[in-house]
């Protein structure tokens, strides 16, 4: 048995992915939230859902860096719908899918499960495939820095010919 409690065997062992997993990241990629930011559970045997966030009101934004940012001690995954204008007039949305493992993380036995266990979510795994085929961009974060809004923007944008029209996006975000 290892320091944390949890077994070299239960390490290896891929964490189940709750249906209110599905279907969260389903209204993501569909534009019916801005947002969901998923978590393991205690025994990180379950990837469940941590906190959604919706369109309803401005500053959505905030919130979710707030949200992540607060998290020092343990990993979160989100998927992001991210909004925006082209300078030429062009709408877009670009699926974000963010690990966030902060700098802070101090439990190594936390880090090496997310290292070992998780690779099977953000390399291949179903949560990592079901990203792709919607069109999805990986994007990994570990401190305030790597989730402002400009940051994430660039990263969706990456190929994007045309400039960004940040003045839509308060208006969006």
């Amino acid at each position: 048995m290892e320091p944390s409690g949890i077994t070299k065997t239960e390490i290896l062992k891929d964490p189940v992915v709750a249906d209110e997993v599905w279907q969260a990241m389903k209204d993501v990629s569909k534009s019916r939230q801005l947002a969901v930011v998923f978590r393991p559970t205690e025994n990180e045997s379950e990837i469940v859902v941590d906190q959604t966030f919706g369109w309803e009101a401005s500053g959505m934004w905030v919130k979710l860096e707030q949200h992540l940012t607060a998290i020092d001690q343990d990993i979160r995954w989100a998927a992001i719908n991210m909004p925006y204008l082209t300078t030429s007039g062009g709408k877009r949305n670009k699926l974000i899918f963010l690990t966030w493992v902060p700098d802070t993380l101090t439990r190594p036995k936390m880090r090496e499960s997310v290292r070992v266990k998780f690779n099977g979510v953000q390399y291949g795994g179903p949560m990592r495939k079901q990203a792709a085929t919607d069109g999805g961009t990986l994007y990994q974060a570990n401190d305030a820095s790597d989730i402002t809004l400009d940051a994430v923007l660039a990263k969706a944008a990456k190929f994007e010919r045309d400039g960004i029209d940040r003045d839509s996006l308060a208006q969006l975000l």
